[in-house]
């Protein structure tokens, strides 16, 4: 069995092989079962480090993971956050001279503020950073609408590939102010988008009843959410959220819907896809399936497939 300091180093060096860190400082280090660390992650944000822990470990277990951590990465700060089942995300500083929350990371050579005071985000999911890449690619010249865009991550990706504009929305008007950030950091002028603080379901009726379209929609939904009319529930709601989208997009153009519900294997979300045409009269070809990077592994066993489920759709 291998030491915690032989673990870090081994899935250290994987990292080091295949991701550029020339142009990205931020990643997963080490995804619980799939490195040989059950139900811990750690992630790199630069020169400060995330540990997250998703059962009990003993405090000696800890200060071991801690300190291997300290002699080969060398962080400016550690924190820990404990995320265990019915209870609240606790987040406390174990090494640095204060809680991260308000710094700069680089993806892709991309700038994003972070945050780890923020609960379970941080501002940024590390698991979607192939995904981004993708929307990169095919975002020159096209339109984009970004539908519960969180820091909209994946607005920025588009801009930087070509897009002419992007429509960001968010039940979250502090999400909308990040996501404002997030284009200043990287001399995005704010005058040339749109941010709507709002219920998305709302606005796709909206936009649909003004004949509005456009050519690549984003759909990352969260497994649950409550405005003042609508309570969405993943897998109850994933038909119904992809069908408006495909009801304004244009002809040619490409829906990307992800969700990360772990619940929701493979099969059981292409059993939903299949019950779209129940809400629209538009068909579609699914033309692209993907899951989460490298740096986010599963081990087979424990987790038999990857939770994040990322495809593209035509019409």
């Amino acid at each position: 069995m291998l030491s915690y300091k032989q673990i870090i180093c081994k899935e250290l060096s994987l990292r080091k092989k295949y991701i550029d860190l020339t142009t990205t400082n931020v990643y997963r280090l080490v995804n619980s079962y799939g490195d040989a660390l059950p139900e811990v992650t750690i992630d790199v944000y630069d020169k400060n480090l995330l540990v997250q822990y998703f059962k009990s470990y003993e405090i000696q277990s800890k200060d071991r993971i801690c300190n291997d951590l300290k002699d080969i990465l060398a962080p400016e700060s550690i924190t820990e956050k404990t995320r265990l089942k019915g209870e609240d995300i606790k987040t406390h500083l174990v090494s640095g001279k204060g809680l991260p929350g308000d710094f700069v990371v680089t993806e892709n050579g991309i700038k994003f503020n972070i945050s780890f005071l923020e609960g379970g985000g941080t501002g940024l999911f590390l698991d979607q950073r192939d995904n981004r890449k993708k929307i990169q690619a095919i975002a020159k010249g096209k339109e984009i609408l970004n539908c519960f865009c969180y820091t909209s991550s994946f607005s920025i990706y588009a801009k930087i590939g070509g897009a002419t504009r992007t429509t960001n929305i968010d039940l979250s008007k502090k999400a909308i102010e990040w996501s404002k950030n997030n284009f200043l950091l990287n001399q995005l002028d704010v005058n040339d988008h749109e941010f709507i603080v709002g219920d998305v379901w709302e606005w796709l009726r909206r936009f649909q009843k003004k004949g509005r379209t456009f050519d690549v929609i984003i759909i990352d939904p969260p497994s649950f959410s409550t405005s003042k009319t609508t309570v969405f529930t993943a897998e109850k709601d994933i038909p119904g959220l992809i069908a408006a989208g495909l009801d304004i997009l244009r002809e040619d153009g490409i829906l990307a819907f992800s969700t990360n519900i772990a619940k929701i294997n493979f099969s059981k979300f292409f059993q939903l896809l299949s019950r779209v045409k129940d809400f629209t009269k538009k068909t579609y070809k699914l033309i692209d399936v993907s899951s989460q990077g490298l740096d986010f592994p599963t081990d087979g066993v424990h987790v038999i497939e990857p939770y994040l489920k990322f495809v593209m759709l035509s019409c």
